[in-house]
């Protein structure tokens, strides 16, 4: 390779080198003029910052004292309109008073249950759910809740005898937080509810008289949670075979329930002629239905178990809300 060959390739190669270092060196300064910038906008804003007042200011203050007394006046107006369903708890009242007022009540409401014909087949054992304290004293901090549901279940019941309820083969209430064998504390809600069970036996009318009430109820606050009812009359009106000679539908000349399946049997269904059928049935108090098509919805005898809570909201005072506060990781370090 001679002279000039050597020193061509020479020059190409540096400008190119040249080239790419110029490139290089242009588009790092780019990059670092847009860093600069956004630093320098980052650093003004700290500065900005730390010359303002430590919020929160005054104004943010009012601001957050004026939506707490909104909070709360709402709250307030949501309780007061609540009220109306229930009684005030009576937080004088002694461990050994209630166990006084528990007998009177047992003993009222049982006298007002044999007046209205109303049989409460677990008569000698009943005392509306309070059994344990006849011979003994609950713990005080519990007897203000106690004397609550002692009332409203009084309440309910006299309601359901005045709906026409014809007798109760069941009734217990659930222990509350406190009480020997309950739970072990209530649930933070700030509605409480203490659930009662009761079985009871009734026409459709009356049971649809005592649910409307329950409903409808403006001193205590009922809420229905569990129904089951079982009509007594579970098959519908008796038809024969159109070869043979229709069977009339026979209905109790008092009650106006028809006649189920076991007394049709006890008639000499189906083997019996229609005319001694009749003659039974007539005997037993029932007559033959005039009419082929008969509603017979309403006239049949229920038994009916239900639970209802009894639902008490907590005055404002009776709830302690805690805010935690986080402590902060760190202090805040003074830049220089």
């Amino acid at each position: 390779m001679n002279s000039k060959t050597w020193l061509t390739v020479f020059v190409v190669v540096a400008v190119l080198l040249i080239g790419a270092s110029g490139f290089f060196a242009f588009s790092s300064a780019n990059k670092y003029s847009v860093s600069k910038e956004n630093w320098d906008d980052k650093v003004g804003t700290i500065n900005s910052l730390e010359r303002k007042d430590l919020y929160p200011n005054q104004d943010n203050v009012e601001k957050l004292k004026s939506e707490v007394e909104g909070y709360n006046k709402a709250v307030e107006e949501l309780y007061d309109s609540l009220d109306q369903f229930q009684k005030d708890l009576n937080k004088e009242l002694k461990n050994i008073e209630f166990q006084d007022i528990v007998k009177n009540k047992v003993n009222s409401f049982r006298k007002f249950a044999a007046d209205s014909n109303f049989e409460i087949q677990q008569n000698e054992s009943f005392e509306l759910g309070f059994d344990a304290y006849s011979n003994s004293l609950p713990t005080p901090k519990i007897v203000p809740i106690l004397d609550y549901e002692l009332n409203a279940i009084d309440h309910l019941l006299r309601k359901m005898i005045t709906a026409g309820s014809e007798s109760m083969y069941l009734f217990s209430r659930d222990l509350i937080p406190g009480e020997v064998g309950g739970p072990e504390k209530q649930d933070d809600s700030v509605v409480h509810k203490y659930p009662v069970r009761i079985g009871i036996e009734a026409s459709h009318k009356a049971f649809q008289s005592f649910m409307n009430s329950v409903s409808n109820d403006r001193e205590y606050f009922y809420v229905v949670r569990v129904l089951q009812v079982q009509n007594e009359v579970e098959e519908g009106p008796l038809k024969s075979d159109g070869e043979q000679q229709r069977i009339p539908t026979f209905v109790n000349r008092e009650t106006q329930s028809p006649a189920g399946i076991e007394q049709m049997t006890d008639w000499g269904y189906p083997n019996a002629d229609v005319d001694d059928i009749i003659k039974a049935a007539e005997a037993a108090g029932y007559m033959a239905s005039g009419r082929d098509a008969r509603v017979l919805m309403g006239q049949e005898r229920l038994r009916i178990f239900i639970v209802i809570d009894i639902v008490r909201f907590l005055d404002p005072s009776e709830v302690t809300m805690e805010v935690p506060i986080k402590e902060e990781s760190g202090s805040r370090r003074k830049r220089r």
